[in-house]
C-alpha cells in the first residue's frame, strides 16, 4: 500500500515537471531572463480645456458685472452688461413709426378700393387711382425698411450685454461697473475648467510606448497625494525644431476637487532599456573579485556587465539588472545555490 502511494506521488511531481515545461516556464533549478525596462517620469502642469478672450461689442457704460475672478458664469451665459438706456429709447422710436406707418398703410388701402370704384363708375380718372396705389407701394415699403431696423436694434441690444459660455471661470476682469469702455475693448478672461489637460513633450520612442498603454494610462499629482486616470486629449501634427519632440496633451478623466491650473501632473512611461540589459533573480548571478557571472544550462559561464539591483518588486526575492552582447530575455540560466 505504501509502495502504491509513493509510485502515486512519483507520478504526480512528473505530470507537474511536463506540464510546466509545456507551458514555457523555466525547469527547476533554472530561470527565465526577463526584459529590463526604464522609468521615464514626466511632468506637466494642469491647465484649462480653453481659454477665451471676451471683449465688448458696443461702446457705453458699464452697468453690472456678474462673476468675479475665480467665480463660475452664470446660468443666464451673461458677463456683463452696458447701460441700454438710449439703445432702449431708439427702439421705442422705432416701435412708434411702425405704428404710424400701419396706419397710413391702412388709410391707402382704403383710398385704393375706393379710387378702383369711382374708376369703374368713369367717376375719377386712372392716374389718381396710380398715385394712391404709388403712395400704398411707398408706406408698405417703409414698414419693411422700420421692421428691419427693429431687428437691427433688438440685434444691438442684446450686444450690450457680454455673452459667455455657462459654468466658464473667471481667470481676469478688466472692468468694472461704472467704467465707459469702447466697442473691442477687453472686458475678461475666462477658461473651461470642467477638463483639464496638461502639456507634454516626448520622444517618438516614448510617444509610441504612450499610444500602446493608452487605454491605461494614469498620472500622479503629487501635490494632493493621488493617482487619476487620463486619456489622450490631442496631438499637435508639427514636429517642435527646438526640442525635437512631440506635442501633446493628456485630459484628466477622473474626478477631481480642485479644477484649477498650475496643479502638477506626473506621467511615468516604461521604455526597454536603451542598453539592452535583461532581469534576472539576484540568486542566478554570482559575483567573485568584483566580477559578475551567469551560468547557462549546459554549463557555459558568462561574465555579464552588473547594473544594479531592479526597481520593481519581485515576490520571489531581488531582481538586478545585467547586460551581455549574447544575452537576451527568454533564454535560461542557472540558480545559484546559497
Amino acid at each position: 500500500m505504501r509502495l502504491d502511494t509513493s509510485i502515486h506521488r512519483g507520478l504526480v511531481v512528473i505530470f507537474l515537471l511536463l506540464l510546466s515545461l509545456q507551458c514555457g516556464q523555466a525547469a527547476p533549478g533554472l530561470v527565465k531572463a526577463k526584459a529590463a525596462f526604464q522609468e521615464i517620469r514626466l511632468s506637466g502642469y494642469t491647465r484649462a480645456r480653453a481659454v477665451l478672450d471676451l471683449a465688448t461689442e458696443a461702446t457705453g457704460k458699464v452697468e453690472r458685472v456678474f462673476a468675479e475672478m475665480g467665480e463660475a458664469i452664470g446660468q443666464n451665459g451673461q458677463f456683463a452688461c452696458l447701460d441700454q438706456t438710449f439703445i432702449s429709447l431708439d427702439i421705442e422710436s422705432n416701435q412708434a413709426e411702425i405704428a404710424r406707418t400701419k396706419i397710413d398703410i391702412d388709410y391707402f388701402t382704403k383710398q385704393v378700393s375706393r379710387y378702383e370704384m369711382l374708376v369703374s363708375k368713369n367717376s375719377s380718372s386712372q392716374q389718381q387711382l396710380d398715385e394712391i396705389q404709388r403712395s400704398l407701394a411707398g408706406t408698405e415699403q417703409q414698414i419693411r425698411t422700420l421692421n428691419t431696423r427693429h431687428r437691427e436694434l433688438l440685434e444691438r441690444r442684446e450686444r450690450f450685454c457680454i455673452a459667455a459660455p455657462r459654468d466658464w471661470i473667471v481667470i481676469e476682469r478688466h472692468v468694472e461697473p461704472g467704467e465707459w469702455v469702447q466697442t473691442g475693448d477687453p472686458v475678461a478672461k475666462i477658461g473651461n475648467f470642467s477638463r483639464l489637460l496638461i502639456p507634454y513633450a516626448l520622444t517618438m520612442a516614448e510617444y509610441e510606448t504612450l499610444q500602446r498603454a493608452a487605454e491605461h494610462l494614469e498620472v500622479r499629482l503629487p501635490d494632493l497625494g493621488i493617482t487619476l486616470p487620463a486619456r489622450v486629449a490631442r496631438v499637435s501634427p508639427e514636429f517642435d525644431e527646438k526640442s525635437r519632440k512631440i506635442v501633446l496633451d493628456l485630459e484628466i478623466a477622473g474626478d477631481l476637487n480642485q479644477r484649477r491650473g498650475g496643479i502638477r501632473a506626473d506621467l511615468s512611461l516604461h521604455l526597454p532599456d536603451s542598453n539592452q540589459s535583461v532581469l534576472l533573480p539576484e540568486s542566478a548571478v554570482d559575483e567573485r573579485y568584483e566580477q559578475y557571472w551567469v551560468q547557462r544550462p549546459g554549463g557555459e559561464r558568462i561574465s555579464v556587465v552588473y547594473l544594479g539591483r531592479a526597481a520593481s518588486e519581485n515576490p520571489g526575492g531581488p531582481m538586478v539588472r545585467i547586460s551581455h552582447p549574447t544575452i537576451r530575455a527568454g533564454q535560461e540560466f542557472v540558480l545559484e545555490e546559497p
